[in-house]
């Protein structure tokens, strides 16, 4: 069985363990990649007309959405106990709700909204400039996705992403590189990493007034899968007690679990094709872009 996973191994480990003991015939073939990256690779394997992978799971729902609304996803037949809002009419599931945190390293204070950043930027502009990481959208998924869901529903969208930009930030493609970039602020780190971060000592979680917005894991079956029914087997596992005990083990924020801090889940409902519109993705990417000056075919000025 093949996984396509923007989920590290590593942390995952307890969970393919658990499974491997329920299932030991089930050879899996556990493919690890940045969302964008995964997407891709996904599309070239369909447009080629073969066999597909077995599930797909990824942190950037937007993408996956997108696959499912087009038709990709075969029904999983799993019969599950998850909150409501985490099944989507039997194609696809929600197995957790990840934040995206600001990470700040020096004095803290509150940076999570897009009006939070653009004022603690504007308070001290020397200590920012050079020191800021952000996800490169056209290459990281889930940064895509976070800044969409800022420039909807954060009314500070547009003066934080030019404070942002005008400490010609760094860009980053994943959320190590984020947590690694040795700056005073890093945006939309994905909460496993950033908990991490604080824990190791590496920075702090910026405190916000507003809780983090927070994206579904989700997972489904294409089309076309080879082994359909060890996929249906492992989506079972991966929302099951066991398995979601053992994505907490692995810092990731199961459905099944209260969440640690507060947060705000982008929601899994008929109201998700906001995120799809080709429109509004094409001028968010247009406004970045013109923000921090990169040409359309992605040149720096």
């Amino acid at each position: 069985m093949t996984i396509l996973s923007a989920a590290e191994r590593p942390y995952c480990a307890t969970l393919l363990a658990g499974f491997a003991a329920r299932h030991p015939a089930v050879e899996v073939d556990f493919v690890f990649g940045i969302s964008t990256a995964l997407h891709q690779r996904y599309l070239a394997e369909w447009g080629a007309g073969g066999v597909m992978p077995d599930l797909y799971w990824s942190s950037a729902m937007d993408q996956l959405m997108g696959l499912v609304l087009d038709g990709h996803a075969e029904p999983h037949g799993v019969a599950h106990a998850l909150p409501a809002g985490c099944d989507w009419r039997g194609l696809a599931l929600a197995t957790t709700r990840e934040p995206v945190f600001s990470l700040l390293r020096g004095p803290a204070a509150p940076a999570g909204t897009f009006g939070e950043i653009a004022a603690l930027i504007g308070a001290d502009p020397a200590r920012f400039a050079g020191q800021v990481a952000m996800p490169d959208i056209e290459a990281n998924g889930l940064g895509f996705l976070a800044l969409l869901e800022a420039s909807l529903n954060d009314p500070g969208f547009e003066a934080g992403l030019d404070a942002l930009a005008a400490c010609r930030p760094a860009l980053g493609g994943s959320a190590p590189s984020l947590v690694n970039h040795g700056g005073q602020l890093a945006i939309h780190v994905l909460g496993a990493y950033a908990l991490r971060a604080e824990a190791a000592g590496q920075a702090v979680i910026a405190p916000s007034a507003a809780p983090a917005p927070a994206v579904a894991r989700l997972a489904f079956i294409p089309k076309r899968a080879a082994n359909p029914e060890a996929a249906s087997a492992f989506l079972a596992h991966l929302v099951s007690a066991e398995g979601q005990a053992a994505l907490a083990e692995g810092g990731f924020w199961p459905v099944m679990q209260p969440p640690p801090r507060p947060i705000a889940p982008i929601a899994l409902d008929d109201d998700v094709t906001r995120l799809l519109d080709p429109a509004r993705r094409a001028r968010l990417l247009a406004r970045w872009r013109q923000a921090i000056g990169r040409q359309p075919g992605g040149t720096e000025e």
